[in-house]
């Protein structure tokens, strides 16, 4: 994500402050994984500024964790690019250690998987043309919309819309770079995606776009291992506890996400 500015309410930096604020946790480093010579990663490059490609090679937030877990562990990287849903069944078969590649957190996941410890609170919001924003009151308000809302075709923001949006026509789309001329276009009202996807969106369209301030729901993101891999489980924990304490943590995520509210 380029660091550009972004057009944030006051109310909206008042309400997604308090969502995204996290505290540090203090751990004693992390010991390698056994028998861990090489840890490959699973990585969809489908999420950016999170998780993309440049000159076929892996890179953003989740490319620099890798890096840097290995690292940690004391062994060597091999980062295997595929489809988002090739991610779950490589993990599950053994063709790779570990899913780095910008997960939300769900019970339907957390029954396949271990899930490590979030790095990031990614609430689902909606967004609209700016200057519209003040014309919802709550999340409820939203919620109970009779018009139409945009949504990232099978994505988990679809599954939400189309579960709790009763009212709402869903217009699923193939990718979000249109979103903004498909608000002036009124094809739909608000699209409704998780935050970091909001703010890699507006800093790509600044001025045209506002975040309706009131969370849809609460979502985090994390790696996930596989449930009999305790040993990894553990190591990465340490991790994600041992770069809160020294600060690694923030300095990446800003790297990537300038623009989140802490």
């Amino acid at each position: 994500m380029k660091n550009r500015p972004v057009r944030f309410s006051a109310i909206a930096v008042a309400v997604l402050l308090a969502v995204l604020a996290g505290g540090c946790a203090t751990s004693a480093p992390p010991a390698p994984a056994p028998d861990l010579e090489v840890l490959r990663v699973g990585f969809a490059p489908n999420y950016p500024p999170v998780c993309m490609e440049a000159a076929g090679q892996p890179v953003g937030l989740e490319a620099d964790f890798a890096e840097a877990f290995a690292k940690e562990l004391g062994c060597r990287l091999e980062i295997v690019q595929m489809d988002f849903d090739d991610l779950f069944p490589a993990l599950l078969g053994g063709r790779v250690d570990i899913l780095m590649s910008g997960l939300t957190v769900t019970p339907q996941r957390a029954y396949k998987v271990r899930f490590c410890t979030p790095y990031l609170s990614n609430p689902l919001v909606a967004v609209t043309r700016a200057g519209w924003a003040r014309s919802y009151a709550s999340a409820s308000q939203v919620l109970a919309l009779n018009a139409s809302i945009g949504v990232l075709r099978h994505t988990y923001g679809e599954t939400f819309v189309r579960k709790h949006c009763l009212r709402a026509r869903v217009v699923p789309i193939v990718e979000y770079d249109n979103v903004p001329q498909d608000l002036e276009d009124n094809r739909y009202s608000i699209y409704v995606d998780d935050l970091a996807a909001i703010l890699d969106l507006s800093a790509k369209h600044p001025g045209l776009l506002e975040v309706i301030p009131y969370p849809l729901q609460q979502q985090d993101i994390a790696w996930a291992v596989h449930p009999d891999n305790a040993s990894l489980l553990s190591a990465a924990n340490a991790t994600i506890d041992k770069w809160k304490a020294s600060g690694k943590l923030d300095e990446t995520l800003d790297k990537w996400l300038p623009d989140r509210f802490r």
